[in-house]
C-alpha cells in the first residue's frame, strides 16, 4: 500500500492567508452591533472591546491570524449564555411567550465578522457566479430589493396575460437556531 504524498496531508496544504490588516479589524469593530449590549460568557461587554481596541488591536490581530492560518475557530467562542426574554402581552406559562437569546463573546463575534467580510469580498471578486436573484448575504442588496424585484416580475407577467403564484414559508420555528451552543447554568 502506497503512503500518501505530502500534498494529500492537510498539514502540508498551502495556507496562503492574507495578512489581517488594521483596517479590516477596525471595520469589523465599527460594525459590531453589540457595542452596548449584554456580554457573553466571558463577561466582556462589546463597549469595553471597542474602547480597548487601540491597546488590544495588535494582540487581537495576532490571535485572529493564528486562527485563520490554523483553520480553527476557538470552541470557547462557540459557547453562549441563554437568556429568555418575555414577550409583552403573552401568558407567562406559555413557552411561546419567551424569546430565546444567546449571548456570545464579543471577540468571537468580531472574528466572525472578519471571516464574513473576507468571504463576501472573495465571492464578489472571484465568484462563484451568484445568480442575479440572490439577495441574501450580498453587500448592497436588501429585502426591499428582493420585494421590488418580485413585484416587477409579477407586474410584467400579468401584463402579458400570465398567472403569478407566490409561496411564502415561515420556517422560523422549524429548526433550532442554536446548534452546538453549550448552555451553562447562569
Amino acid at each position: 500500500m502506497a503512503s500518501p504524498s505530502a500534498t494529500d496531508s492537510p498539514e502540508e496544504e498551502s495556507t496562503d492567508v492574507p495578512e489581517l490588516t488594521q483596517t479590516e479589524t477596525r471595520a469589523a469593530v465599527s460594525r459590531l452591533r453589540a457595542k452596548n449590549t449584554a456580554p457573553g460568557p466571558d463577561e466582556v461587554p462589546g463597549r469595553a472591546l471597542v474602547l480597548a481596541l487601540k491597546e488590544l488591536e495588535p494582540q487581537l490581530r495576532g490571535l485572529f491570524m493564528a486562527c485563520l492560518e490554523q483553520g480553527q475557530f476557538p470552541s470557547v467562542w462557540k459557547e453562549g449564555r441563554l437568556v429568555l426574554l418575555r414577550k409583552e402581552g403573552r401568558p407567562a406559562d406559555s413557552p411561546s411567550a419567551y424569546r430565546p437569546i444567546v449571548l456570545l463573546d464579543e471577540a468571537g463575534k468580531l472574528f466572525e465578522r472578519i471571516i464574513a467580510d473576507r468571504l463576501v469580498s472573495h465571492l464578489c471578486r472571484e465568484g462563484p457566479d451568484l445568480d442575479e436573484n440572490q439577495f441574501g448575504f450580498r453587500r448592497g442588496r436588501s429585502t426591499i430589493d428582493a420585494i421590488t424585484s418580485v413585484r416587477a416580475l409579477a407586474k410584467e407577467t400579468i401584463s402579458r396575460g400570465g398567472v403569478v403564484l407566490a409561496v411564502s414559508l415561515d420556517t422560523s420555528n422549524a429548526f433550532s437556531p442554536y446548534p452546538g451552543v453549550a448552555f451553562g447554568r447562569h
